[in-house]
């Protein structure tokens, strides 16, 4: 189970053939996808899915629906191989448990149309009269929450926000909400928004949109404004009913494999968590970001996680929520 683009049909073509692996894909539209698969009545039998660094522990010690890993089995994801903001941190190995493998990270941030709105030097660029109708959102919250948090001045702390400061970030956001047209349930409906000509600029976003937009003939850009963007870090986890573990445990190791990772970040405007694949790359995806300095890239927009799921001083997951279900009420 993965998201649209991340499945590695292409990239691991040739390694499913010679040993006669057929996969069965299940795409991911937003993160809250995954948990619904697993949780409450029969979990379905999926052998592999993705989470974002975001719900690390949500997902490893309250659903309980990731598995200890054996890292023996992952002989690709080492010290040595892997980049060290990607091995054994914080997100992906606590109490002395691997619960994850990191294996392709971005950027969030914002999309936009240059034939609608030229340059973006900053997300205030977008309040301008001659681009109201232009701006959609889309329903990814862990790329469109830290961003809410920065343009309200508050990036530091997310997601430890209280709720005075919850609310006083959506009432930051409230003038983009007026410039927006539509929102977006999917990366595939901002594609096709983009393709259609009904928006000029997405909130918050995948950085390979350009990528897929391009297909289709309709030029968009990546920016990073003043503001800054969101890290995020997808990483394979084997549910606890997986049925096919071994295979699993292959299928993630060979994602692990640069020439694959070398692939995978050009088809999706990723980025590799393996040292050796960035000389496999080309000029284009090496230029995408800094691996000569991933720690200032780390220090910029490092990987967060998400509201606390229980609180006495911060606004909760649950209250986020609320706050998002209702600013999306608005559209």
């Amino acid at each position: 189970m993965a998201w649209e683009g991340f499945t590695l049909d292409a990239e691991l073509k040739d390694w499913r053939e010679r040993n006669g692996i057929k996969a069965n894909v299940t795409i991911i539209s937003t993160q809250d996808d995954v948990q619904g698969k697993f949780v409450g009545g029969t979990p379905i039998s999926l052998d592999v899915a993705e989470y974002n660094q975001g719900y690390d522990k949500f997902y490893g010690d309250e659903l309980k629906i990731t598995s200890p890993l054996d890292a023996a089995k992952i002989p690709n994801y080492s010290k040595e191989k892997t980049f060290s903001g990607f091995y054994m941190t914080e997100h992906w190995y606590w109490n002395n448990v691997l619960h994850g493998i990191p294996w392709i990270w971005g950027l969030n941030s914002l999309v936009y149309n240059p034939k609608v709105i030229p340059s973006i030097e900053t997300y205030k660029d977008l309040l301008k009269p001659e681009y109201k109708g232009k701006l959609a959102f889309g329903d990814d919250t862990t790329a469109t929450w830290p961003m809410i948090a920065r343009i309200a001045g508050m990036g530091d702390k997310y997601p430890n926000l209280t709720l005075e400061e919850l609310d006083q970030a959506y009432k930051a956001l409230n003038p983009y909400r007026d410039q927006s047209k539509v929102f977006s349930a999917s990366n595939g409906d901002s594609i096709n928004l983009f393709v259609s000509g009904e928006i000029g600029a997405l909130f918050a976003g995948w950085s390979g949109i350009p990528t897929e937009t391009a297909k289709q003939n309709v030029e968009t850009r990546y920016a990073i404004p003043e503001e800054g963007a969101a890290m995020w870090c997808d990483a394979w986890f084997i549910p606890p009913s997986a049925t096919n573990v071994e295979t699993a445990y292959a299928f993630i190791n060979e994602s692990l494999n640069p020439k694959a990772q070398a692939e995978v970040c050009k088809a999706i405007v990723g980025g590799a968590v393996q040292k050796t694949a960035v000389e496999l790359m080309d000029d284009a995806t090496r230029a995408l970001f800094d691996y000569d300095n991933l720690d200032e890239v780390f220090r910029n927009a490092p990987l967060q996680g998400i509201p606390p799921r229980a609180s006495d001083s911060y606004a909760t997951y649950d209250q986020w929520v609320e706050k998002w279900t209702e600013f999306k009420s608005g559209f």
